[in-house]
């Protein structure tokens, strides 16, 4: 791969990144302003009725999606000439996913044991799933064709409208029934806006219903759904049973820890996202540049996530008595340090498994999916019984590790052979360097411990040449103007 045409690939995926990252904070500002406004005005019980409502909302857009988006944007980013039909395939099997889950989601509100007013919300929020469907074909196609400005000017657009919305509505004394329109509101708006944008690319033109198609096509899906399942459950896991075995507390204490690792993880979302559609494009034209670029994200990713995890270990208790108030969150300190591993890990997990997708190994990623679940099942259960919280912390890092050795051992045999010095060994040094690092300035002030950890990473990259020259050039003209 020539130096112009890296320069320009890594310029595109970082724009790509960037777009991604502001969406995802973006949506997590807002989401948490709107949810602080709910518990301040409607009390305890409205707050509790508003976790519900997004709860079931975020597991029944999963179902509603399935694994069309992912089987999309590898269809696109490898024929692009075919994307009118891949977006008419994927819009069509969404929306029709999108009408039977809605049913479904009508009968569980009104079977399980909701008051009057949660059941009606849960009906209402049920008629924002086919709009949904709806931005979720659009930003397939946005990814595939690398366009994800498009999705940050969508649902920012959208979320900003519906926190707006929020305060009106809460001013005004409505309660949880006037929220689920305006979550349907606002997701009307972000389809409405994605579809003008497919409407300028030329997608609408010549629209036909090819239901056949829509339907083969979420048949070839079926792994992808799988595997979106269980990462959904996954995701779930630690607090599930951290509530049943220690209590609501202890749930606090942990998301206080885990909220600092999950924005940095949208770094890694939000690059992996990004990454795919070019690792499903080089694929199919070159398996030298599809092997160089994902060798050249997992050394380079994971040598850069090094440095804040050693940062967010360093600066755990200043963090946690920044951002939280009281002497409850102590704790939360001592679980960051744990899990501040857990970010080098995800970014990982991440790249591998979009290595495994774009090369058309989505069976594997969903056995590494199933076998991570269930281990983090066995670790949650057994470590939180044993060590509480802190078993719990210990347990997200090792099933993400548990995932990342399977991801690893897939790729390496049946996609391309990865440098283990390069992608293992190195960072890993590098890693135990600096957790000794941390341990040995742990008695001094946070600033002086940041400098001699900083200087050891700095020091440790050159050493090992894990940065080359042509890197640090492709940097350069990647952040240039």
């Amino acid at each position: 791969m020539r130096k112009r045409e890296q320069s320009s690939i890594l310029k595109r995926l970082a724009g790509n990144t960037a777009s991604l990252s502001a969406t995802q904070v973006g949506r997590v500002v807002i989401n948490t302003l709107i949810a602080i406004l709910v518990s301040r005005m409607l009390g305890v019980e409205g707050f509790g009725k508003y976790g519900v409502l997004i709860a079931y909302l975020n597991i029944f857009q999963v179902l509603v999606r399935g694994g069309m988006p992912r089987l999309t944007i590898r269809e696109i980013a490898r024929h692009a000439d075919r994307a009118q039909e891949w977006f008419r395939w994927a819009l069509l099997g969404q929306v029709l996913s999108a009408v039977v889950v809605s049913v479904g989601l009508l009968a569980t509100a009104n079977m399980l044991n909701h008051p009057q007013d949660t059941k009606l919300a849960l009906g209402v929020i049920s008629l924002s799933l086919i709009p949904h469907a709806i931005s979720s074909a659009a930003e397939s196609v946005f990814q595939a064709q690398e366009r994800m400005e498009f999705i940050a000017l969508a649902q920012l657009g959208a979320q900003t409208a519906q926190l707006l919305s929020s305060v009106v509505v809460l001013l005004l004394g409505y309660r949880i029934v006037a929220l689920a329109w305006v979550l349907v509101g606002g997701q009307c708006l972000m389809a409405f806006i994605e579809g003008v944008v497919i409407g300028r690319m030329g997608l609408w033109n010549g629209f036909r219903f090819d239901w056949k198609g829509s339907l083969h096509a979420l048949k070839m899906s079926w792994d992808f759904f799988l595997m979106s399942v269980s990462v959904t459950v996954f995701n779930r896991l630690d607090v599930l049973i951290l509530s049943q075995l220690v209590g609501e507390t202890g749930v606090g204490v942990y998301n206080a820890a885990y909220l600092v690792v999950r924005v940095v993880n949208f770094v890694s979302i939000s690059y992996s996202h990004s990454v795919y559609p070019v690792l499903s494009r080089f694929f199919g034209e070159s398996s030298a540049r599809f092997k160089l670029l994902l060798h050249k994200s997992l050394s380079l990713g994971v040598t850069g996530l090094l440095l804040p995890a050693a940062v967010i270990s360093v600066m755990a208790d200043v963090l946690v008595r920044i951002l939280y108030r009281g002497d409850g969150y102590s704790l939360s300190a001592t679980l960051l340090r744990i899990e501040s591993p857990f970010i080098v890990i995800y970014l990982w997990n991440a790249l591998l498994a979009s290595g495994l997708m774009s090369s058309n190994r989505q069976r594997r990623s969903v056995i590494v999916s199933g076998v991570k679940m269930t281990a983090g099942f066995v670790y949650y259960l057994l470590l939180t019984e044993q060590l509480g919280v802190v078993g719990t912390a210990w347990a997200t890092v090792l099933a993400g590790l548990t995932g990342a050795v399977l991801n690893y051992l897939f790729v390496n045999r049946e996609v391309c052979r990865l440098d283990p010095v390069s992608s293992i060994g190195k960072p890993l040094v590098i890693g135990g360097l600096l957790a000794v690092t941390v341990l040995m300035t742990g008695g001094l002030s946070w600033p002086m411990s940041l400098g001699i950890v900083a200087l050891v990473y700095l020091v440790s990259v050159l050493s090992l040449r894990l940065v080359s020259r042509d890197d640090l050039h492709l940097l350069h003209e990647i952040l240039r103007p």
